[in-house]
């Protein structure tokens, strides 16, 4: 039999239920709309503060197309400085934003971790009801009421509660799948913290590499424009043997040709922020050591963190300051309008990488930080003016490391090669 106490203090279950469902999130969204003030703000900043740095990247670019002169190589120096700084500035307004981030996801999962304890503990009292109802047969609850409108009341008061409980669950499991998002989203913006933290520490060191360099640029050359330019020329003579073994390289890969590849916009993601410095093909940069460019470069202030493209498996990385410096290569399965291709792409003159071949990596997963190693056009043009990624799109058939031949002089370094594919045709907006 089920007694009317038992019947109210059931409908006390059930209403103390639905006011948690129903409690009300003023406070919360008060405190949301107010970080969402202050990330409206830094976002703000951040933007002003790029869009400075790229003006110094795009005088650098300019001016590295100009006659190689002191007077630029010194433009040069001190815009990097500059830019820099800005980068600096960037970091740490990305790191307040991301700890602000931080904090709303923290708050937000501690919310939903109580809300869905609180559930549980509802869902348990109104299971233990449930059975009760349960237990009580269509008999005895018919027995028990004097009329047969009375007898249907308690069988749709029954169906009521089942109803709740199918409705808890339901709700529990909600909020589980959210929490299980938002704490994925919590791992991610404490490692882009991580990310930015090495990133200022980087900055840091550059700058200070940087005042180095320009001060004994100054100390070598007396301020002279005749000993800037025997400096220039001895750097590249001394440089030209890569850059035919280079070259050579490509023009052989590029004559023997590759599989047909359906370009897909969007199938690769940029590997880096920056400025476009060096597009795909015959570019006009002769005086580097090469008609046809192989990749694209994208130009920085040093340290930007540089990310896969698309999932794949890291092939081959290397280490050296010949050809392409500190270099990795990436396996990829992409997806293409006419089905799949399997493509590898190449992450150049970075400053350190922090994968190892083997390793698998998701699209966005950091690969390194942007660098000037290897044969980049620092030195070409000067000590330190090549702050940049070079980034190309092999085709997977075909593709291959060649070691260097002029390791008495560069100690043992490898190239990679095959037939190379214009990466703008791949990459999204």
């Amino acid at each position: 039999m089920i007694s009317k106490l038992l019947k109210q203090k059931t409908l006390q279950k059930v209403a103390i239920f639905v006011a948690v469902l129903t409690l009300s999130t003023a406070p919360f969204a008060d405190a949301q709309q107010s970080k969402n003030n202050q990330r409206d703000l830094l976002n703000m900043e951040l933007n002003e503060i790029n869009k400075k740095i790229n003006s110094y990247q795009k005088q650098i670019s300019t001016t590295k197309q100009q006659q190689a002169s002191l007077k630029n190589e010194i433009f040069i120096y001190d815009s990097q400085i500059a830019s820099l700084e800005l980068q600096m500035q960037a970091n740490e307004t990305e790191r307040l934003d991301t700890n602000l981030q931080i904090e709303e996801l923290e708050i937000q999962i501690e919310r939903r971790t109580r809300e869905m304890d609180d559930n549980k503990v509802i869902l348990g009292k109104l299971m233990v009801q449930l059975s009760q109802l349960d237990n009580a047969s269509f008999i005895n609850i018919s027995l028990g009421n004097d009329n047969f409108s009375a007898f249907l009341d308690q069988v749709e008061y029954t169906r009521s509660v089942q109803n709740q409980v199918y409705s808890l669950v339901k709700r529990i499991k909600e909020i589980r799948a959210t929490l299980e998002i938002q704490q994925n989203d919590l791992k991610g913006q404490l490692a882009k913290l991580e990310e930015l933290k090495e990133q200022l520490k980087i900055n840091q060191e550059v700058i200070e590499q940087e005042k180095v360099a320009k001060d004994q640029l100054l100390a070598q050359t007396k301020g002279l424009e005749s000993s800037y330019q025997k400096l220039l020329s001895q750097s590249k003579g001394e440089q030209n043997d890569i850059l035919q073994e280079i070259n050579s390289l490509n023009q052989t890969a590029q004559a023997a040709g590759g599989q047909k590849i359906t370009t897909s916009k969007g199938a690769l993601g940029w590997p880096m922020d920056g400025t476009l410095t060096q597009g795909y093909g015959n570019t006009g940069f002769t005086s580097l050591g090469y008609n046809f460019h192989n990749g694209l470069d994208i130009a920085a202030p040093a340290g930007k963190p540089i990310y896969a493209s698309a999932d794949g498996v890291v092939a081959h990385c290397d280490q050296s300051q010949a050809a392409y410096g500190n270099w990795c290569t990436i396996r990829h399965s992409i997806t293409t309008s006419t089905g799949t291709a399997n493509v590898v792409t190449l992450y150049a003159h970075m400053r350190s990488y922090n994968v190892a071949p083997g390793q698998a990596v998701k699209r966005g997963d950091l690969v390194g930080y942007e660098g000037n190693s290897g044969n980049t056009t620092r030195l070409l043009y000067g000590p330190d003016r090549g702050y940049h990624i070079h980034f190309t799109v092999f085709g997977a058939d075909g593709y291959k490391v060649t070691k260097g031949s002029n390791t008495a002089k560069y100690g043992n370094y490898h190239i990679p090669s095959g037939f190379s594919y214009n990466p703008m045709n791949f990459l999204g907006k």
